[in-house]
Protein backbone atom coordinates (compact mmCIF):
# COMPACT_ATOMS: atom_id res chain seq x y z
CA UNK A 1 0.00 0.00 0.00
CA UNK A 2 3.04 2.29 -0.10
CA UNK A 3 2.27 4.44 -3.16
CA UNK A 4 -1.42 4.86 -2.36
CA UNK A 5 -0.79 5.79 1.27
CA UNK A 6 2.00 8.15 0.22
CA UNK A 7 -0.36 9.94 -2.16
CA UNK A 8 -3.08 10.15 0.48
CA UNK A 9 -0.71 11.56 3.09
CA UNK A 10 1.09 14.01 0.78
CA UNK A 11 -2.00 15.51 -0.93
CA UNK A 12 -2.89 19.01 0.26
CA UNK A 13 -5.79 21.37 -0.20
CA UNK A 14 -4.41 24.19 -2.33
CA UNK A 15 -5.66 27.73 -1.89
CA UNK A 16 -3.28 29.59 -4.21
CA UNK A 17 -2.77 28.68 -7.86
CA UNK A 18 -0.68 29.74 -10.83
CA UNK A 19 -2.65 31.28 -13.70
CA UNK A 20 -1.65 28.56 -16.21
CA UNK A 21 -4.54 26.50 -17.55
CA UNK A 22 -4.43 22.74 -17.11
CA UNK A 23 -4.15 20.87 -20.44
CA UNK A 24 -7.28 18.95 -21.37
CA UNK A 25 -5.28 15.67 -21.48
CA UNK A 26 -4.41 16.06 -17.79
CA UNK A 27 -8.00 16.92 -16.91
CA UNK A 28 -9.15 13.76 -18.71
CA UNK A 29 -6.71 11.64 -16.65
CA UNK A 30 -8.10 13.12 -13.45
CA UNK A 31 -11.69 12.60 -14.60
CA UNK A 32 -10.91 8.99 -15.56
CA UNK A 33 -9.69 8.33 -12.01
CA UNK A 34 -12.81 9.97 -10.58
CA UNK A 35 -15.00 7.82 -12.81
CA UNK A 36 -13.46 4.66 -11.34
CA UNK A 37 -14.66 5.44 -7.80
CA UNK A 38 -16.58 2.82 -5.86
CA UNK A 39 -20.33 3.19 -5.47
CA UNK A 40 -22.99 1.29 -3.56
CA UNK A 41 -24.71 -1.11 -5.95
CA UNK A 42 -22.41 0.20 -8.70
CA UNK A 43 -24.79 3.16 -9.05
CA UNK A 44 -22.13 5.41 -10.71
CA UNK A 45 -24.56 8.32 -10.48
CA UNK A 46 -21.95 11.07 -10.75
CA UNK A 47 -21.15 13.41 -13.58
CA UNK A 48 -18.67 16.23 -14.06
CA UNK A 49 -18.89 19.81 -15.29
CA UNK A 50 -15.50 21.28 -16.23
CA UNK A 51 -15.41 25.07 -16.46
CA UNK A 52 -13.02 27.90 -17.21
CA UNK A 53 -13.31 31.56 -18.13
CA UNK A 54 -16.61 33.33 -17.58
CA UNK A 55 -18.27 30.34 -15.88
CA UNK A 56 -15.45 30.21 -13.29
CA UNK A 57 -15.76 33.96 -12.70
CA UNK A 58 -19.53 33.74 -12.15
CA UNK A 59 -19.28 30.86 -9.66
CA UNK A 60 -16.45 32.62 -7.80
CA UNK A 61 -18.62 35.75 -7.49
CA UNK A 62 -21.42 33.71 -5.89
CA UNK A 63 -18.94 32.31 -3.36
CA UNK A 64 -17.27 35.66 -2.71
CA UNK A 65 -20.57 37.48 -2.20
CA UNK A 66 -21.65 34.92 0.41
CA UNK A 67 -18.27 35.00 2.18
CA UNK A 68 -18.20 38.83 2.43
CA UNK A 69 -20.91 38.54 5.07
CA UNK A 70 -19.99 35.19 6.56
CA UNK A 71 -16.24 35.48 7.21
CA UNK A 72 -16.22 38.81 9.09
CA UNK A 73 -18.95 37.52 11.44
CA UNK A 74 -17.63 33.98 11.99
CA UNK A 75 -16.51 33.89 15.64
CA UNK A 76 -14.31 30.80 15.17
CA UNK A 77 -12.09 32.42 12.53
CA UNK A 78 -9.16 34.28 14.12
CA UNK A 79 -9.25 38.00 13.28
CA UNK A 80 -5.79 37.92 11.72
CA UNK A 81 -6.92 35.28 9.17
CA UNK A 82 -10.09 36.99 7.96
CA UNK A 83 -8.50 39.33 5.38
CA UNK A 84 -6.63 36.43 3.74
CA UNK A 85 -9.76 34.31 3.67
CA UNK A 86 -11.75 37.12 2.07
CA UNK A 87 -9.06 37.50 -0.59
CA UNK A 88 -9.13 33.73 -1.26
CA UNK A 89 -12.92 33.86 -1.53
CA UNK A 90 -12.71 36.25 -4.49
CA UNK A 91 -11.47 33.60 -6.91
CA UNK A 92 -10.64 30.38 -5.01
CA UNK A 93 -7.02 31.44 -4.89
CA UNK A 94 -6.79 32.05 -8.63
CA UNK A 95 -7.64 28.52 -9.79
CA UNK A 96 -8.12 28.86 -13.57
CA UNK A 97 -10.56 25.95 -13.83
CA UNK A 98 -13.16 24.11 -11.78
CA UNK A 99 -14.43 20.56 -11.87
CA UNK A 100 -17.89 20.39 -10.37
CA UNK A 101 -18.92 16.92 -9.25
CA UNK A 102 -22.64 16.42 -9.64
CA UNK A 103 -24.85 13.58 -8.46
CA UNK A 104 -28.31 12.41 -9.48
CA UNK A 105 -31.24 12.68 -7.10
CA UNK A 106 -34.20 10.32 -7.10
CA UNK A 107 -37.53 11.88 -6.21
CA UNK A 108 -39.30 9.92 -3.51
CA UNK A 109 -36.25 7.73 -2.82
CA UNK A 110 -34.12 9.47 -0.19
CA UNK A 111 -32.02 6.36 0.39
CA UNK A 112 -31.02 6.09 -3.28
CA UNK A 113 -30.30 9.83 -3.37
CA UNK A 114 -28.04 9.50 -0.32
CA UNK A 115 -26.17 6.60 -1.93
CA UNK A 116 -25.78 8.74 -5.03
CA UNK A 117 -24.26 11.58 -2.99
CA UNK A 118 -21.91 9.16 -1.22
CA UNK A 119 -20.73 7.79 -4.56
CA UNK A 120 -20.03 11.32 -5.80
CA UNK A 121 -17.93 11.95 -2.68
CA UNK A 122 -15.85 8.86 -3.46
CA UNK A 123 -15.35 10.22 -6.99
CA UNK A 124 -14.16 13.52 -5.51
CA UNK A 125 -11.53 11.74 -3.42
CA UNK A 126 -10.27 9.84 -6.48
CA UNK A 127 -10.24 13.07 -8.49
CA UNK A 128 -8.21 14.93 -5.87
CA UNK A 129 -5.65 12.15 -5.46
CA UNK A 130 -5.22 11.76 -9.22
CA UNK A 131 -4.83 15.52 -9.59
CA UNK A 132 -2.08 15.50 -6.96
CA UNK A 133 -0.29 12.71 -8.81
CA UNK A 134 -0.49 14.88 -11.96
CA UNK A 135 1.17 17.79 -10.12
CA UNK A 136 -2.12 19.65 -9.78
CA UNK A 137 -3.73 21.22 -6.75
CA UNK A 138 -7.35 21.03 -5.70
CA UNK A 139 -9.57 22.00 -2.79
CA UNK A 140 -13.06 20.78 -1.86
CA UNK A 141 -15.67 23.59 -1.95
CA UNK A 142 -19.20 23.09 -0.68
CA UNK A 143 -21.87 25.13 1.08
CA UNK A 144 -24.05 27.95 -0.21
CA UNK A 145 -22.26 28.28 -3.53
CA UNK A 146 -23.28 24.72 -4.40
CA UNK A 147 -26.98 25.32 -3.81
CA UNK A 148 -27.14 28.79 -5.34
CA UNK A 149 -29.60 29.15 -8.24
CA UNK A 150 -26.94 31.22 -10.04
CA UNK A 151 -24.38 28.41 -9.78
CA UNK A 152 -26.96 25.88 -10.93
CA UNK A 153 -27.81 28.06 -13.94
CA UNK A 154 -24.16 28.65 -14.88
CA UNK A 155 -23.55 24.88 -14.79
CA UNK A 156 -26.80 24.09 -16.65
CA UNK A 157 -27.93 21.54 -14.06
CA UNK A 158 -31.23 19.73 -14.32
CA UNK A 159 -33.76 19.64 -11.47
CA UNK A 160 -32.67 16.08 -10.66
CA UNK A 161 -29.00 16.99 -10.13
CA UNK A 162 -27.20 18.31 -7.05
CA UNK A 163 -23.63 19.45 -6.51
CA UNK A 164 -21.43 17.34 -4.23
CA UNK A 165 -18.48 19.75 -4.54
CA UNK A 166 -16.88 22.38 -6.67
CA UNK A 167 -13.21 21.47 -7.06
CA UNK A 168 -10.95 24.33 -8.16
CA UNK A 169 -8.01 22.82 -10.04
CA UNK A 170 -4.70 24.16 -11.26
CA UNK A 171 -0.96 24.23 -10.74
CA UNK A 172 -0.20 24.97 -7.07
CA UNK A 173 1.53 28.24 -6.21
CA UNK A 174 2.00 27.20 -2.55
CA UNK A 175 2.96 24.02 -0.73
CA UNK A 176 1.17 23.96 2.63
CA UNK A 177 2.04 21.64 5.48
CA UNK A 178 -0.46 19.01 6.53
CA UNK A 179 -1.45 17.73 9.96
CA UNK A 180 -3.89 15.19 11.29
CA UNK A 181 -4.92 14.03 14.73
CA UNK A 182 -3.73 10.55 15.63
CA UNK A 183 -6.20 8.01 14.24
CA UNK A 184 -6.46 6.30 17.63
CA UNK A 185 -8.26 9.39 18.98
CA UNK A 186 -10.97 8.92 16.34
CA UNK A 187 -11.41 5.16 16.46
CA UNK A 188 -13.79 3.05 18.53
CA UNK A 189 -13.13 -0.69 18.63
CA UNK A 190 -16.04 -3.04 19.31
CA UNK A 191 -15.63 -6.78 19.79
CA UNK A 192 -11.82 -6.63 20.03
CA UNK A 193 -9.85 -7.79 23.05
Amino acid sequence: MGAVLDAIKSRRSIRKYKADEVPKEQLLKVLEAANWAPSNGNIQSWSFVVTKGDAVDKVCKVFSDAMQEYIPNAPYIPAEQKAGMLKYAEDFGGAPMHITVVYDTFEGDDEKTEKSMQAACAAIQNLMLAAWEEGLGTVWISGEVCSSPITREVLALSDSQEIAAIVPIGFPDVSPAGTREDVTTKTKWIGFD
